[in-house]
C-alpha cells in the first residue's frame, strides 16, 4: 500500500471531470501464434509488472489522497477482437475505446488486441498486415514516460505463471486505518501550506512573460467522439535538417495548422508537455508550456532556431525557485481542499486566451527491439486526450528508427480531418528536405 504524490492524485480526480486515461498504441507484425494465445500469454506477462498489479483505493471523505493498493490482473482486463480490419477501420474502433473509460479504483488499466489488420503503415510507403496492442491506463498510473515504461515492461515480462506474493487488506480496515491517517496529517499539511503560501507570496511572482493565444475554431468542446490520424516517418530523414523530432514536428504544425485554419492567422502557440527530471515519489512529472510557433519567421531554420530556443528556455523556468516554492505548496495542499479546488473549476466557460491552441505530447520509447510472439515491432503512437477547449491534440513517439505523428480531434471540430493531415503531411514532407 502506498499514499498517492500529490501530481498523481490530481491526475486521479481530475478524471472525473474530463477522461484522461491514455492510450498507448503499438503496431506489430504478424504475430507466429494466434492472437487469443497472445492475448493470454501478455495476460500472464502482466502479473510480473508491478504497476499493473496495482489499483486505487479512495480515503473516505476525501481525508487523504488516495492510495495505491495491490490487485491481481483479472481476465477481463486483456480484450481480444479478431475482425479483420483495414488500419482505418481500426483506428475508428480505438476512438470508440474513449466512450468506455477506466474506473481505477477497480481496474487502472485494459489492453485490447486488434488483428489481423491490414494496410498497416510500416514506413517508406510500405503497407503490411499484422497486430495492433492498445494499453488504455490510468494517467494516475504514469505520464507517458512512466507509461511507455510500463507497456515496454509488459511485452518483455517473464511468460510464466509462477506466483506473486502478495495479500489484501480487507477494505473495512483500510477505510479505517487511511482515515486515520488521513485526520492526523490534516493539521500539519494545513499549517505547511499556509507557511509556503505565504512564502510565495511574499517572494517575486513568476512571469512565464506569454500572453496565450487568441482562441481559434479549434478551441471548443469536441463532444464526445474522436477521430484519430497516424502519420509514420522515417526518424533520420525526419530529423536530417538537424534539428530535434519534436522540433521538426512542431516546424510543420506551423506550415499545416495557418494554411487549415485560413486567413487571419496571425498567432499561433502549441502546449507542450515537457518531462521533469525523475522524481521518485510522482509517477507523473511533467507540466505543460506555452510554445510559440513563431508564424512571423519566415525562413524554415530560423523558426525552428526560435522554437527550439522556447523549448530550451520553458526547461530551464522550471528550475525557477518560485516555481520551485508553488509546486511545493501544491504538494503540501491537504487532500480535502485539493479536490474541491479541481471540483470547483469550471469547465463551461471559454477562456479568452488558450496556452497553446493545440496539445503536442512527444516521447520516445526507446529501442525497436520488442516483439509480439514473433512479430516485430512496426511503430508505436499515442492520442493525448482532448478536453472542453482543446478539440485536436498530436503525439510525436518514435521506437527505433520510425516516429509517429498522431492527430486526434472530434467530427465536431474537424469533421474534413483528412485534409489537415494532409496538410500536415506535406508541411513534413517539405520540412524533410
Amino acid at each position: 500500500m502506498q499514499r498517492m504524490a500529490a501530481a498523481d492524485a490530481a491526475s486521479y480526480w481530475m478524471f472525473e471531470r474530463i477522461p484522461n486515461d491514455q492510450f498507448l498504441l503499438y503496431c506489430f507484425a504478424a504475430p507466429s501464434i494466434s492472437l487469443d494465445e497472445c492475448a493470454r500469454r501478455l495476460s500472464v506477462r502482466a502479473r510480473h509488472v508491478d504497476d499493473l498489479r496495482l489499483r486505487v483505493h479512495d480515503v473516505p471523505a476525501t481525508a487523504d489522497r488516495p492510495y495505491w493498493v495491490s490487485a491481481e490482473p483479472t481476465p477481463d482486463q486483456v480484450r481480444v477482437d479478431t475482425t479483420t480490419r483495414t488500419w482505418s477501420s481500426c483506428l475508428d474502433a480505438v476512438g470508440d475505446l474513449v466512450a468506455d473509460p477506466l474506473v481505477p479504483s477497480r481496474a487502472a488499466w485494459r489492453l485490447h488486441l486488434f488483428g489481423p489488420v491490414t494496410d498497416l503503415p510500416a514506413g517508406c510507403g510500405e503497407l503490411v498486415t499484422g497486430v495492433v496492442v492498445v494499453l488504455q491506463i490510468s494517467h494516475a498510473l504514469g505520464d507517458g514516460r512512466r507509461a511507455s515504461q510500463i507497456a515496454r515492461d509488459l511485452f518483455t515480462a517473464p511468460c510464466d505463471s509462477r506466483g506473486r506474493d502478495g495479500f489484501g487488506i480487507p477494505g473495512p480496515v483500510l477505510d479505517a486505518g487511511t482515515l486515520v491517517l488521513g485526520a492526523l496529517r490534516f493539521p500539519a499539511e494545513f499549517a505547511t501550506t499556509i507557511r509556503r503560501g505565504i512564502q510565495v507570496a511574499r517572494g517575486q511572482q513568476v512571469d512565464s512573460g506569454k500572453q496565450g493565444c487568441p482562441l481559434t475554431t479549434l478551441n471548443r468542446n469536441p463532444g464526445p467522439r474522436r477521430l484519430l490520424r497516424v502519420i509514420v516517418l522515417d526518424r533520420e530523414r525526419l530529423t536530417a535538417a538537424g534539428w530535434p523530432a519534436t522540433v521538426a514536428v512542431l516546424v510543420a504544425m506551423s506550415q499545416a495548422l495557418p494554411r487549415y485554419l485560413g486567413e487571419g492567422c496571425r498567432h499561433l502557440g502549441v502546449e507542450l508537455t515537457i518531462g521533469r527530471p525523475e522524481k521518485p515519489d510522482a509517477r507523473n512529472n511533467f507540466r505543460n508550456v506555452g510554445i510559440d510557433l513563431h508564424l512571423e519567421a519566415d525562413d524554415p531554420r530560423e523558426r525552428a532556431q526560435l522554437i527550439r530556443g522556447e523549448i530550451d528556455a520553458a526547461r530551464a523556468a522550471d528550475a525557477d525557485p518560485g516555481r520551485v516554492a508553488q509546486r511545493r505548496v501544491s504538494e503540501a495542499t491537504p487532500a480535502i481542499l485539493a479536490r474541491w479546488g479541481i471540483r470547483a473549476f469550471d469547465l463551461d466557460t471559454r477562456p479568452e486566451t488558450v496556452t497553446g491552441v493545440t496539445v503536442v505530447s512527444s516521447v520516445d520509447r526507446g529501442a525497436a527491439d520488442l516483439d509480439l510472439d514473433g512479430g516485430e515491432i512496426l511503430f508505436t503512437t499515442g492520442f493525448p486526450a482532448l478536453s472542453p477547449v482543446q478539440g485536436l491534440t498530436h503525439g510525436v513517439h518514435g521506437i527505433g528508427d520510425r516516429i509517429a505523428v498522431s492527430v486526434t480531434t472530434s467530427p465536431e471540430i474537424m469533421p474534413d480531418v483528412d485534409r489537415y493531415v494532409e496538410l500536415l503531411t506535406d508541411a513534413l514532407d517539405t520540412s524533410r528536405r
